[in-house]
């Protein structure tokens, strides 16, 4: 190695360390930035969990809240598929947490002392925790994470404008320091009321409408600690010292001595405290629901704001894990913090340090004791409450009046209005209840028929004669098929039932005799449709027509028997193939026809005999043809042999089958007299694309390739007479499609 080798090999690291130690400054300034936030939103959060008649509980909940934001904060950053995932105790959990303390310390007031209250609230805390986590996991698990997918989105506005008052109802006692009962217009505009409250509403206020117009990650906090230092100023002007103002329940504190860690505080609850914990299983429905909804809301917006992917399904077992660690060690229900989680991504260092600062963070606030936040402003707390609040409550009220459709704007305020009059759980399930009647109600007037097709038009994949495709296009108006698609339920089975009845009792100048009901496209049926579909087999049979379900998958095919629909009791028939069915009515409508004692010309010569040159027999076309006989199994042509004969048929049926690799083979077409295989490949010169099978004895006429140059040499005006006659054939086949594709197509 020479000089320059060797200087080379030393400088090339440096830019590489210093890349690595600004990405670590990076990431622990955000962690630092996201503890920060995590701890003053605790602060915030526990004026919500602890109702004012429960002041001593403040500093144990403070405690339990920051367990949760240690705990979950390092186990969701450590096994998270997002590397700059922060977790901490939410505030949706804690609103309703909040609520459940308030009727707790209402009911168990005279019959308890109010440390057991307060044991009973963090217990419920605890136990509410682990069991979020127990379902975080399960659906984890069971890879259910795209639940959210069906959620409507009305629902989950309404759940978030809910939430949003309940914050904001939260707030109240915080600012003015006064139960929610006490509350009256003549009390709040009381002067020492009003001192109270005023501050921390100007704050909240202030913050709403600067972060509607702003979004920075030093935002929330800068205006905290600003807030907070004014709070202070203010005090001091008016001459109020520190004691006065805790003793006057202006400020967070006083806290007891922080005597260590406590264990938690579902251990140390007496027997008779589990028989009020019981009480509170539908509270943790409640806290249940609104945490799966709402991690899974915040997972996808990370995925949004981030443009990547995350595996929900990972990001549940790991919020599951975390949140019942939380739970066993005393702490709260929580998941991940969509703002928190965005500080890494948009500071350019995404990594697992901004989790793990951020829970070391609670850890130190926790380990040393919690007498900094003694002197937090309740009224501060109070407006960030309000802000938080009020946030949501403008996004979903304010402005989803100008962005949602009315309808989806009016589920949203009718969710807001059950949460606050009943509660978040019972607004929830009633705004799933209409969100549903009202896609029940629009499903219902989707067309679930896809297309209605007559018999005249499209036929079966059976090639007949010219004179048996005239009598179809004339007699076949009498066959319907009818082409369903989606799930069918009551809404959409009765649909189908009135455009039935209307179809066969005006049907135009020919009656229907024959209804074919298509189910390829319909993946299931609800049981209660079943009613509809007997009073059409009823209809059907009053006015002497057949009815046919075709192409069933054999779960609708059990609930149509079970409810009475059975071939073997009706005149009902099922078929696996639609074609096979319609060419069964076809069948059936060429034998009518013939037995009216019609004319009814099947043959192919005819045709011919029509464009031969004037006074040339038809003999002197058949000389060039050799007669044979197919047995049944015997094959006239096979796939991809050499198109060296047209093959006209005297008499019988041919199946025309398509084999693929692997030995599977389907039907293409039939044909029976008065048809002709063969010419396009011969024309082509190309082997043959598939075989003809004969099903019955057949008679036919071969026109082999070398007769056929031998006509075009002796008898050039008959060979282009045979030429005009397959062309026209071909020419009106195209037109029959063309005319069905226009059909599908309309």
């Amino acid at each position: 190695m020479n000089l320059t080798e060797g200087a080379l090999a030393l400088a090339i690291p440096i830019p590489r360390m210093a890349v690595q130690t600004q990405h670590l400054v990076t990431s622990i300034s955000a962690g630092l930035i996201a503890g920060i936030r995590t701890i003053l939103g605790s602060a915030a959060m526990v004026t919500l969990v602890m109702p004012n008649t429960l002041a001593g509980g403040i500093a144990p909940a403070l405690e339990v809240i920051l367990i949760g934001g240690a705990v979950l904060g390092a186990l969701v950053a450590m096994f998270s598929t997002y590397p700059g995932a922060v977790a901490q105790v939410q505030d949706g959990p804690a609103v309703i947490l909040g609520v459940m303390a308030t009727a707790l310390a209402a009911s168990m007031r005279g019959s308890a002392p109010p440390e057991l209250i307060i044991l009973v609230v963090l217990a419920c805390t605890n136990v509410a925790a682990f069991a979020a986590g127990l379902v975080f996991y399960w659906l984890g698990v069971y890879r259910l994470g795209a639940l959210v997918r069906f959620i409507p989105y009305p629902v989950i506005g309404g759940f978030l404008a809910g939430s949003g008052l309940l914050i904001l109802v939260g707030a109240g006692p915080v600012l003015t320091g006064m139960d929610p009962a006490q509350l009256n217009l003549q009390a709040l505009l009381e002067p020492m009321c009003a001192a109270r409250w005023a501050p921390g509403l100007a704050f909240g206020v202030i913050l709403v409408a600067v972060l509607r117009r702003y979004s920075h990650a030093l935002l929330v906090p800068g205006l905290l600690f600003g807030a907070v230092i004014l709070y202070h100023l203010g005090l001091l002007a008016a001459g109020v010292q520190m004691p006065a103002a805790q003793s006057a329940g202006l400020l967070l504190g006083p806290f007891p001595e922080n005597p260590g860690l406590s264990m938690p505080a579902w251990t140390r609850l007496p027997a008779d405290g589990w028989l009020y914990v019981a009480d509170q299983i539908p509270t943790f429905a409640a806290i249940v629901l609104v945490s799966v909804v709402a991690l899974l809301l915040n997972a996808s917006g990370l995925e949004l704001a981030t443009r990547g992917d995350l595996d929900i399904n990972r990001e549940l077992r790991a919020t599951g894990i975390a949140n019942m660690a939380s739970g066993l060690l005393g702490g709260a229900v929580g998941f991940h913090a969509l703002s928190a989680s965005l500080l890494g991504y948009r500071m350019g260092a995404n990594s697992r340090i901004i989790g793990l600062t951020a829970a070391a963070m609670c850890l130190a606030a926790l380990l040393a004791g919690t007498a900094l936040l003694a002197y937090m402003p309740k009224a501060i707390l109070g407006g960030l409450l309000f802000s938080m609040g009020a946030g949501l409550l403008i996004e979903w009220l304010y402005d989803g009046w100008r962005k949602l459709p009315r309808q989806d704007f009016a589920i949203v305020a009718l969710i807001v209005a059950v949460i606050g009059s009943v509660g978040i759980l019972a607004g929830v399930t009633v705004g799933v209840a209409v969100a549903m009647a009202i896609f029940v109600l629009s499903y219902s007037r989707v067309r679930v028929i896809r297309q209605e097709l007559s018999g005249a038009e499209y036929r079966s994949n059976v090639d007949r004669s010219p004179a048996a495709l005239e009598v179809l296009k004339d007699q076949g108006h009498c066959i319907r098929v009818i082409k369903l698609e989606g799930f069918i339920f009551f809404g959409t089975a009765y649909s189908v039932l009135t455009q039935i009845q209307h179809m066969i009792a005006d049907p135009g100048p020919h009656r229907i005799r024959y209804l074919l009901l298509d189910f390829r496209d319909v993946p299931a049926s609800d049981s209660s449709a079943m009613s509809a579909f007997s009073k059409i087999h009823m209809y059907c049979e009053r006015n002497a027509c057949r009815l046919l379900f075709t192409r069933m998958n054999d779960a609708i095919t059990s609930q149509f028997k079970q409810a009475g629909l059975d071939p073997e009791t009706t005149n009902i028939a099922y078929y696996d193939d639609l074609d096979v069915a319609l060419e069964l009515c076809e069948e059936q409508v060429l034998a009518g026809h013939a037995g009216s004692g019609e004319p009814a010309d099947f043959s192919i010569w005819d045709r011919i005999r029509k464009v031969l040159p004037q006074g040339t027999p038809l003999s002197a076309f058949m000389a060039y043809l050799q007669p044979r006989t197919f047995n049944p199994g015997e094959y006239l042509v096979k796939q991809g042999g050499p198109p060296d004969e047209i093959v006209f048929i005297e008499s019988g049926r041919v199946t025309v089958r398509l084999t693929f690799p692997d030995g599977r083979s389907i039907r293409l077409r039939s044909m029976t007299m008065g048809t002709m295989i063969g010419e396009i490949g011969m024309y082509l010169d190309q082997p043959r694309s598939a075989s003809a099978v004969a099903d019955h004895v057949t008679q036919a006429y071969i026109l082999t390739a070398e007769k056929l140059r031998a006509m075009e040499a002796d008898d050039p005006q008959l060979a282009n007479a045979l030429h005009y006659a397959i062309v026209a054939l071909l020419a009106e086949r195209l037109a029959g499609t063309n005319g069905l594709l226009q059909r599908l197509i309309n």
